[in-house]
């Protein structure tokens, strides 16, 4: 582990564009980075271009619990190519479904005769951008095994949360469940994505906290910042409760951890002594928590986007998709000249509101942006 500690020390910039100059290397996060879910967030692909442009080495590192190999595909909704990427994406849901391969999907016979190991799967439901069957399989796959799921809390070998949406109780849902009112038995819906209601979360720990059960979580992040100003509970919520409040055992995979990282720096084929700072490389993420801690514990430097999940905590506007929102940093303001529905702020008023929040939190970014945007300096 690195001796980078925390320091009070750090550059605000008013764009991206003097830093580029400063690393050969940038690992990008996604959410509230590059996009919001659903669209790319305004400049972030004009400053990825440019950094390629300049042969930049990129690659992503994010929390998602999708397989690499899914969330990558996704990136051309966003007007990127893959290409683009030499490391390629390190997702969350990737290490999460090494690890399950290797200690669940051992061909371990059961008291039946059933190899399967039985998991508690809280999950997302099934949509266009969610296939939670697609990440069950990716756990299995080549290693002749399967994971049943459980239908209850005392048939379960572990809780595999993978999502904070729903408690799935089989392996397929008849999509014609739903109209006939069968899907509310085999897929409860947690009500905890937006509502944060742990009514049916802390029933089901409960019970997994008695039997103890492990927790492997496929995604460790709090929150996340959703189209249209509204932010969505993650599993990582859960499995803190799970952890500190009911004694459970859990396995976090993704940022801030040590191994997410060197996966990132070994893709790029970089070589790297764990033990000493990195130089040339640096993270860009909007999490203090996962981005900038593991960042900072990694001997990387950081990047800390202000637009993303902090923004409300800092009463500034959210980078959104179009350029009419995001965060506007001024030596001194002049109301008659600011646009509706951004963010004007002053140098000192913010390095003030920052050292606040990043005092309390106990770790400092290397460096601060208010987005993944060139701005008016290119």
């Amino acid at each position: 582990m690195s001796n980078n500690l925390p320091t009070a020390a750090f550059t605000l910039h008013s764009s991206f564009s003097p830093l580029l100059p400063l690393y050969h290397t940038f690992l990008l996060d996604q959410f509230g980075v590059i996009h919001n879910g659903s669209e790319s967030l305004h400049g972030a692909v004009n400053c990825i271009e440019l950094m390629n442009k300049q042969q930049k080495k990129m690659a992503i590192l994010s929390n998602t619990s999708s397989p690499s190999h899914v969330a990558k595909k996704r990136l051309v909704k966003y007007g990127l190519r893959e290409e683009l990427f030499a490391g390629g994406l390190v997702s969350s849901g990737e290490e999460c479904a090494k690890y399950i391969r290797q200690h669940y999907c051992g061909g371990v016979s059961s008291e039946d005769g059933n190899n399967a190991k039985k998991a508690l799967w809280l999950t997302w439901k099934e949509s266009e951008k969610q296939n939670p069957m697609q990440f069950l399989t990716h756990c299995e796959e080549g290693s002749g095994a399967i994971i049943d799921v459980a239908t209850s809390v005392d048939e379960a070998d572990f809780i595999l949360l993978h999502g904070s949406e729903v408690w799935r109780r089989c392996r397929d849902v008849d999509p014609s469940s739903s109209s006939s009112g069968q899907e509310d038995n085999v897929v409860v819906d947690l009500k905890f994505l937006y509502d944060e209601d742990y009514t049916v979360v802390d029933e089901v720990l409960q019970e997994a906290a008695k039997k103890g059960l492990p927790m492997i979580c496929a995604n460790p992040d709090l929150i996340v910042g959703l189209p249209n100003g509204v932010v969505g509970n993650m599993p990582g919520k859960i499995a803190n409760r799970y952890e500190t409040m009911m004694g459970g055992k859990v396995h976090n995979f993704g940022k801030p951890n040590l191994r997410h990282f060197h996966s990132c720096l070994e893709n790029l084929g970089m070589k790297f002594d764990v033990n000493s700072n990195i130089d040339g490389v640096a993270h860009v993420g909007d999490s203090l928590h996962h981005d900038i801690v593991g960042a900072n514990a990694a001997g990387i430097d950081s990047i800390f986007v202000l637009g993303g999940i902090h923004a409300k905590e800092l009463d500034l506007s959210a980078t959104g998709c179009d350029g009419n929102s995001g965060i506007v940093i001024v030596d001194s303001r002049d109301p008659g000249r600011e646009e509706e529905g951004k963010s004007y702020v002053t140098k000192a008023e913010l390095i003030a509101k920052l050292n606040v929040m990043f005092e309390e939190a106990g770790v400092y970014p290397t460096h601060v942006v208010p987005s993944l945007s060139l701005g008016a300096d290119v």
